[in-house]
């Protein structure tokens, strides 16, 4: 059995002002301050992590430091967690994307999967930067590891490690007060998820009234 634990950084003043923060960043709110407190003191009383890897943003690090606080795990900071290039859109909220790109927002809503922000990346191309990394964690000899990340690469790597088609990894979300737990067995993956701590709730979290979806059997 491997277990992967999957967190968001905490709440930052951006993720307020609901602007794109791509490589960009914003300090933690007192929120995001209190939801690292809470993913580090569940794993304290319940899991043994071997290994956290972080993306080297600086809203994970000042995430990772608070977490670790209570784990006291092996930290390593990896490119391959940092959030989604979105280039030329980076520090806009989606009022002014739409203002400014309107084509490309039109784009975007035509074929978010496929679509990639002016200078930034598309969904295929986050694959394509983090699968040889995830390969290595599961081929590895930890058995309960920490990947601390953000919202949009953790719709990816929850893709790859299920095996969604595109149409199910875009209505998964990950809000910052929650942890994704998968409990991979040699023929199944068990996933749930925990909220400020409280759980588990069985399956993934989706963008249509905070619904959950529940996966039976993934392979």
């Amino acid at each position: 059995m491997k277990t992967i634990y999957l967190i968001r950084h905490g709440q930052t003043q951006w993720n307020v002002e609901k602007r794109m923060q791509g490589r960009l960043d914003s300090a933690l709110t007192k929120s995001g301050i209190a939801q690292a407190h809470s993913h580090g003191k569940w794993l304290k009383a319940r899991a043994n992590v071997e290994e956290a890897w972080v993306s080297p943003s600086g809203r994970a690090r000042e995430t990772a430091h608070i977490l670790n606080s209570y784990v006291r795990a092996p930290i390593e900071f990896e490119v391959s967690l940092l959030e989604r290039d979105v280039g030329e859109w980076s520090g806009l909220t989606m009022d002014e994307i739409q203002v400014n790109f309107p084509q490309a927002w039109e784009a975007r809503l035509a074929d978010p999967y496929q679509f990639r922000p002016p200078g930034g990346e598309n969904i295929e191309d986050m694959l394509a930067r983090c699968t040889d990394f995830i390969d290595g964690l599961l081929g590895g000899d930890a058995s309960e590891i920490v990947l601390l990340t953000h919202q949009v690469i953790s719709r990816v790597i929850i893709s790859y490690l299920l095996e969604l088609k595109p149409e199910e990894m875009l209505q998964i979300v990950h809000p910052n007060d929650l942890m994704y737990r998968f409990q991979m067995g040699a023929e199944n993956t068990d996933v749930t998820h925990f909220i400020d701590g409280r759980g588990p709730h069985v399956g993934l979290r989706r963008q249509r009234d905070g619904e959950t979806i529940t996966l039976l059997d993934t392979k």
